[in-house]
């Protein structure tokens, strides 16, 4: 048979066919339409259940000289040879997508790339050949490298005489690649004797899978890095974070700042509806808003995620969440702890809490001594219940299925109810970190609602008066209120009511503050000569 004109053979046909069958998969079962996460996560989902190794959004970090510049993310990174970009494109793939290909190619030390679109009716997908000479794809590389805001880039990155240089190369670049698939039958025996095998079953048996929570770690570890930076020496794979603290000698009076919280039982609500990004984000947030009312800002993060069986997929999906509300944060994942109890967690259940360490200049911390009757409570919105009070929605929602819509809300119950908890970080930490401030304490309202937590930044002999009425109520609480026949003080006590963050400031710099902050906020009541407790009018 005569070949075509312009195909080339290579070592890796073998695995490019199989993986272009597995995309022609993806396309029929998901067609055009989606986000390119979700065609990527089914492709390396299908990879896996064809035995191959698969890491999504891989970091590879870029060097000039010895200066780190940045990092490349590639879509999926196959069997450490095989680079695959997925798109969403209503156009036919063009040179410039090509180029990104090649620079991933560059980058990773790969001999061959993927690129597919999924965009169109029909999949469009081109093979991509390693180029031989890094300066050849350097201009194009630089297009494609994210970067971090402190990087200033270079003026001709194409043209400079600095080496680069990456810290992932394909252990196939400098040799010709050998593809085997071993299946799981076949690896174990040969690794494992007779003897083993039976103490790996007993294990299995008693329902805890060591290679479920190894499998757990492998598909996370990418996330996790993703919010690494150079304070970052050791992390996940360690027995202990390591964080260099060397950065604190810049700061005249540094106290380290640490709490540890849970989600509570909006897991549920999670594993109900199938979505458990969102919870990560949960997590973390609500960890820094937690230290944020004490004037800190956050350094690293700590997960601990526990159930009666591991799914590894859902651990992956909760700790992406986590990672990418800790890199908006400028925070990092530094480690955690994944742990499969079988007897103590009913099936199917699990739990999720985290540790946040933070750091603020004694001078700044926050409450402030200052504060006095006659200062005024200004309240700023809440993303929803963010994660208080579940226990009381589930039992009110009980029979009410979550992709059911309310009027008033005007999206599904569980996009109302899972809602992630908001982060007050990048709003309030321009105000906090300098002197003078005009905020003098902050409330996060967590459980407990307003009776609970506005009173733990007063000083003794003051109390407060909260205002019903004074900020708009988001429909979630009077429909929660309304099916549930809870009372007013009730709501209160359990929920934060639209209102996640309270700022105490005195009355002649509300506007100023109101100004600053650059959104709608509201007066929701003052603070009062009394005891350390909150009056609801």
């Amino acid at each position: 048979m005569r070949k075509r004109p312009g195909l080339v053979k290579t070592p890796l046909d073998e695995l490019t066919y199989k993986v272009n069958g597995l995309a022609m998969q993806v396309h029929r079962e998901l067609g055009p339409g989606h986000r390119e996460v979700f065609y990527q996560r089914r492709l390396a989902e299908l990879c896996r259940q064809s035995d191959l190794r698969v890491e999504i959004e891989k970091r590879v970090e870029v060097w000039v000289g010895d200066q780190l510049v940045g990092y490349v993310y590639v879509d999926l990174w196959i069997e450490e040879c095989l680079v695959v970009e997925c798109k969403v494109l209503s156009h036919d793939l063009t040179d410039e997508e090509l180029s990104q290909v090649l620079a991933y190619l560059t980058a990773t030390g790969a001999p061959v790339g993927m690129i597919y679109n999924f965009g169109q009716s029909s999949l469009e997908f081109r093979r991509a050949l390693r180029p031989q000479a890094v300066q050849d794809w350097q201009k194009y590389l630089f297009r494609f490298v994210w970067t971090p805001h402190s990087f200033q880039p270079l003026s001709s990155p194409g043209e400079t005489s600095l080496p680069l240089r990456f810290s992932v190369i394909s252990p196939l670049a400098s040799q010709p690649p050998v593809i085997q698939f071993v299946t799981e039958t076949d690896a174990a025996s040969v690794s494992v004797r007779e003897s083993e095998k039976e103490s790996v079953e007993s294990y299995v048996a008693s329902g805890v899978s060591i290679d479920a929570g190894n499998r757990a770690v492998e598909l996370m570890r990418d996330a996790v890095r993703s919010t690494y930076g150079p304070e970052v020496l050791a992390g996940i794979g360690a027995f202990g974070g390591l964080y260099d603290a060397a950065a604190l000698k810049g700061m005249q009076s540094p106290v380290l700042v640490a709490s540890t919280d849970g989600v509570g039982t909006k897991v549920k609500l999670a594993a109900a509806a199938g979505r458990y990004r969102s919870i990560g984000h949960d997590i973390v947030n609500h960890c820094i808003d937690d230290i944020l009312v004490q004037g800190a800002r956050p350094l690293f993060f700590l997960d601990y995620f526990a159930t009666a069986r591991l799914d590894p997929q859902v651990v992956a999906e909760v700790v992406a969440g986590a990672a990418e509300a800790c890199r908006a944060a400028g925070m990092a994942l530094l480690g955690g702890e994944t742990a499969e109890m079988p007897g103590v967690y009913a099936q199917g259940e699990f739990d999720l809490a985290g540790t946040i360490v933070g750091v603020v200049e004694r001078d700044l911390a926050l409450p402030r001594p200052e504060i006095c009757p006659g200062d005024r409570l200004v309240g700023i919105r809440s993303s929803g219940p963010h994660t208080n009070g579940y226990s009381l929605i589930r039992r009110i929602f009980a029979n009410i299925p979550l992709e059911t819509v309310f009027p008033e809300l005007g999206v599904s119950l569980a996009d109302a109810l899972l809602a992630p908890h908001r982060s007050y970080l990048d709003l309030l930490w321009p105000l906090i970190s300098r002197f003078p401030s005009p905020i003098k304490a902050l409330a996060h309202l967590t459980g407990g609602g307003f009776f609970e937590n506005i009173p733990r930044v007063l000083p003794e002999g003051i109390g407060a008066v909260v205002r019903r009425g004074s900020w708009p109520l988001p429909p979630l609480f009077g429909l929660i209120q309304a099916r549930g026949k809870v009372d007013s003080f009730e709501m209160h006590r359990v929920f934060n009511m639209g209102i996640g963050m309270v700022a105490v400031v005195a009355e002649t710099e509300v506007s100023a503050l109101q100004e600053a902050l650059g959104e709608e906020t509201w007066v929701i009541g003052e603070l009062i000569p009394g005891e350390r407790k909150i009056i609801l009018e």
